[in-house]
């Protein structure tokens, strides 16, 4: 009884089918990728169907790239049936494009029965595709319809409607994704992705191109953000034991020790990206360290030193790592102002300047504010610190100084003003972002906009993150293969790599340059390639390596 309820259960169970790309036997080379296209759509169309098994293309390529039957394309019933057994495939379609007259197009399929190695059944599609191939789909539904007829599957109704779904129309989308399907086959994911491209371009509702050009990219994105990630893993490595080594919190009575783990914490959090809470750690120890620096300032500073090298020997140079607090305060500006809190910062800088707490010795004593001013764009700060140098030099009855201060005066107003103007020209394109969409005339007044910037460092970060929201909510879509808009989004990049000017704050470049090639598509294959050395090079050289 038993072998008798196997029978039937293999006399019953679904079919398992594999669909080899149909030969273009038409002599026309431009209908190369229209095989490979339509092989890809039936075999979309046939996923929907309940009662049929389908073996997946790649599954299909890894087995005739095996038996070197890929590259040359000569399948026939026998090596079709071969490569069915090892695919597990009840029956493999063979088949090729037999003619392309516009606007008749003749298709010709043969379903193998993998067991025997015979053709069970031959199927000629002959349809009127339209003079420019736009009805294209009624050749696939007619072709989808009488495979499964061929295969004995029985459809239900919601069967048949979703085999019958229109998923391309045009001729010249169906070659378009052939390509790419081959282009992926050979690995080449940046001429998949022009092909994809393409088809999208001439068919935006082709839905089965849009899904394997939305899941190539998180491909994509997945790889660079892996290989690039892999080569920092020993850094970060490094910055998970120094955490362990100054993890705690400040006690209420810290000694010149706490207080210099309390300063490598905050460090880690702005090396981490947390400006804020960078920000909050700072402000809960300056008081405590200006304390300390009253009793023991040499002593504070050894303790620093001796903690940072004993947690972190390979990053052992903190030449950059706040020691005084005047120096904290003044980094804790730069931090405001990324924050695009200009009013704060100035203030902080200003109170620092007239308050800079115990110093060590005159040199030590924190530079006016008009000097951070000029540095950082700060042009109205730096128009009040040149007046107030040029009364000082008139109540001391300075000629030199005086003429020295009212040149630099007119050539700080000067500044200013342009500022202004920049600044005016900035607000009027923010105005403009959200009753528009970008076009070439919006790419063009970004790029004049956002020249404020170069000077201006309290716009820089908000302005970029502002820039990658809009490009990843789809506002740049129509232009996002101009040439200007690559130009826009690497001077963006380039923008916010110089607020991370050194290499404690590699991960932040390496998140800018990763967002930059998700965002621009590669324009070819050596596109693709100088995006490769760009994370070669970042690698090799993101900790000094």
């Amino acid at each position: 009884m038993l072998p008798l309820l196997l029978l039937l259960g293999l006399a019953f169970a679904n079919p398992r089918v594999a669909v080899t790309d149909l030969q273009n036997r038409t002599g026309d080379t431009a209908m190369d990728g229209a095989g490979a296209g339509l092989s890809g759509i039936l075999l979309a169309k046939l996923v929907r169907v309940d009662n049929l098994e389908v073996v997946e293309r790649a599954q299909l390529e890894a087995v005739l790239g095996e038996l070197k039957l890929a590259a040359s394309g000569a399948i026939d019933p026998i090596s079709a049936a071969k490569a069915g057994k090892l695919l597990g495939a009840t029956h493999m379609v063979m088949g090729d494009l037999v003619s392309v007259k516009l606007p008749t197009i003749a298709v010709n399929l043969r379903v193998v029965e993998v067991d025997t190695g015979k053709v069970v059944a031959a199927i000629d599609v002959v349809g009127q595709v339209g003079e420019h191939g736009e009805e294209f789909f009624v050749l696939v539904d007619d072709a989808a319809f009488r495979l499964v007829d061929a295969l004995k599957v029985q459809l239900a109704a919601r069967d048949r409607i979703e085999l019958g779904q229109v998923d391309v129309a045009q001729l010249t989308t169906v070659s378009a994704y052939g390509r790419a399907l081959e282009a992926l086959d050979r690995g080449d994911k940046a001429a998949a992705e022009a092909q994809l491209g393409k088809a999208l371009s001439v068919e935006p509702g082709f839905k089965l191109a849009e899904d394997t050009l939305t899941k190539l990219a998180a491909e994509v994105a997945s790889a660079r953000t892996g290989y690039a990630s892999a080569a920092m893993t020993s850094a970060h490595a490094d910055w998970e034991q120094l955490e362990k080594d100054v993890a705690g919190t400040l006690p209420a009575s810290p000694n010149v020790a706490d207080l210099a783990r309390a300063a490598i914490r905050a460090r880690m959090r702005l090396v981490r990206g947390d400006l804020e809470g960078y920000l909050k750690l700072e402000e809960a120890r300056i008081a405590a360290t200006t304390a300390a620096h009253t009793k023991e300032a040499g002593a504070f500073v050894s303790a620093l030193y001796a903690t940072s090298t004993s947690a972190f020997v390979k990053r052992s140079t903190l030449y950059n790592l706040t020691v005084w607090p005047w120096e904290t305060r003044l980094q804790m500006a730069d931090v405001l102002l990324m924050l695009g809190r200009k009013d704060a910062a100035a203030a902080l800088v200003i109170g620092n300047y007239q308050n800079p707490g115990p110093t060590l010795s005159p040199s030590t004593r924190p530079r006016s504010p008009t000097d951070w001013a000029d540095r950082h764009g700060l042009f109205d700060l730096a128009v009040v610190g040149r007046k107030q140098s040029l009364t000082q030099a008139q109540l001391r009855g300075d000629a030199d100084d005086t003429e020295r201060a009212l040149k630099e005066l007119d050539e700080a107003i000067g500044e200013a003003r342009e500022a202004h103007e920049a600044r005016a020209t900035w607000d009027a394109f923010q105005a403009r972002l959200s009753a528009t969409k970008a076009d070439k005339k919006l790419l063009d007044e970004e790029l004049r906009a956002m020249r404020v910037t170069e000077d201006d460092r309290s716009l820089v970060l908000v302005g970029y993150q502002a820039f990658q929201r809009r490009a990843k909510s789809g506002f740049y879509d129509l232009v996002r293969t101009d040439s200007d808009f690559e130009d826009l989004a690497d001077r963006w990049r380039q923008r916010a790599d110089h607020l991370w000017d050194d290499n404690w704050f590699a991960d932040q470049r390496l998140a800018h340059l990763l967002d930059y090639q998700a965002i621009v598509p590669a324009r070819d294959t050596e596109a693709q390639a100088r995006r490769k050395k760009a994370l070669d090079d970042f690698a090799s050289g993101a900790y000094g390596k």
